[in-house]
């Protein structure tokens, strides 16, 4: 991944991986821990994208998982296939619909950032407990609302 220009940072960031490929989704994690800690995430918005979800058979990370490490980094998650055209249109309205809100949290604010500064310095322990999570959903089947709340595009 090139430098990001710290004077010009983009509006928001787009880590992609494949669901057949293990390797992709530690990539996609070593570049969200990245970001993070170079504090671009803090006034910007995340999107983890899970891809290629047609290829239900391949399948190597579980939606679970995506799940789990989109929250850890306080990103947003949607699982796509570009090849049959499935949640693209809803990925970019969705991208956009997180600018524009980072946006207004952001001006809102007067330009600082919300955030405790601390927030990802413990980011194991963060993981920690949305693994636990992740298995108590998986022990009484009903699904957490942290994780409902990573694939809702409508708020921060």
């Amino acid at each position: 991944m090139e430098e990001i220009e710290r004077s010009e940072p983009p509006d928001a960031f787009v880590v992609i991986y494949s669901v057949v490929d293990k390797a992709s989704f530690q990539k996609a994690e070593q570049e969200l821990a990245r970001l993070l800690d170079c504090e671009m995430l803090r006034a910007r918005p995340a999107v983890l994208v899970a891809n290629k979800i047609d290829l239900a058979r391949s399948r190597a990370v579980s939606t679970q998982d995506g799940k789990c490490l989109a929250c850890t980094y306080k990103a947003k998650f949607i699982e796509v296939s570009v090849g049959i055209n499935h949640n693209v249109d809803e990925l970019l309205v969705g991208i956009l619909h997180q600018i524009r809100l980072k946006k207004q949290q952001y001006s809102a604010e007067g330009g600082r950032e919300s955030s405790p500064a601390h927030w990802y310095k413990s980011r194991g322990v963060v993981r920690a407990s949305m693994k636990a999570r992740q298995m108590f959903t998986w022990i009484f089947g009903k699904e957490d609302s942290k994780f409902k709340n990573c694939e809702n595009f409508h708020v921060l």
